[in-house]
């Protein structure tokens, strides 16, 4: 895979769909992500996004976490991100404000990717 390549892969399971992330999260990548974000979805199961093997995020790619946390609120669907600590993730979160002890205003059900102990490197629900 070339570096600067997204790759997105996809597999349906029998109660949710798994989303793996690989290269980077980028403005330059994002609509990739974004297509793939809204197949999943469109499935109508559980999605879980695993970001182990991102290389690279940018504003944009944290934009499109939230997005796809409010899509979950929105189709009453869970939602789960993991990141296994990935060092671009969890630099870029810190630095632009993402970390936070409360969701955001939308996050009426606790399940804000970005909360407590739930963010960066283990499941949120």
């Amino acid at each position: 895979m070339d570096q600067d390549q997204v790759l997105v892969r996809i597999n349906e399971r029998e109660a949710s769909t798994d989303i793996a992330l690989s290269g980077p999260l980028t403005v330059d990548r994002i609509e990739e992500v974004r297509v793939g974000l809204l197949r999943a979805f469109a499935l109508g199961k559980s999605v879980r996004i695993s970001l182990a093997a991102v290389t690279d995020v940018d504003l944009t790619g944290l934009q499109l976490l939230c997005s796809a946390h409010r899509t979950s609120i929105a189709r009453e669907l869970d939602l789960r991100v993991t990141s296994d600590g990935c060092p671009a993730l969890s630099s870029v979160a810190g630095v632009a404000g993402m970390l936070r002890h409360i969701g955001c205003p939308q996050d009426g059900c606790g399940t804000c990717v970005w909360k407590g102990d739930s963010a960066l490197g283990r499941e949120a629900a």
